[in-house]
């Protein structure tokens, strides 16, 4: 029995796609994977390094503190309630809409321009 996997694979895949692998026997190729939500992407094996040098890249176009909150955010969410996520995520938005960042991103993009990050 898979009892550990089955608390994080379930947030993960949803309870019947859990269900569907836990108790088949069958095998599953990459793009069902990507279709139940198990991985995010599926590249050419050749592919997988500009492909993460793409989502890095992405990432680091983001604000600092932002990036940081956000993964810390992600991380405290993963093990609580609806309504503990709920209160939790509403304490994090309140904080980052009176950062510098905030003023910073929201006037970049209301004079359409990028925004100027200090790190």
């Amino acid at each position: 029995m898979a009892g550990l996997v089955m608390t994080f694979l379930r947030r993960q895949v949803g309870e019947r796609n859990m269900r569907e692998l836990l108790l088949g026997s069958e095998l599953i190729d990459a793009e069902r994977a990507k279709e139940i939500g198990l991985v995010n992407r599926v590249v050419a094996p050749d592919s997988v390094m500009s492909e993460a040098q793409g989502f890095a890249e992405s990432v680091l176009k983001g604000a600092p503190s932002a990036l940081e909150q956000t993964k810390q955010l992600i991380d405290e969410l993963w093990w609580r309630s609806v309504k503990q996520d709920v209160h939790l995520a509403l304490k994090y938005h309140m904080q980052a809409r009176e950062s510098v960042e905030a003023r910073e991103g929201i006037a970049a993009f209301n004079e359409k321009r990028r925004p100027k990050w200090v790190l």
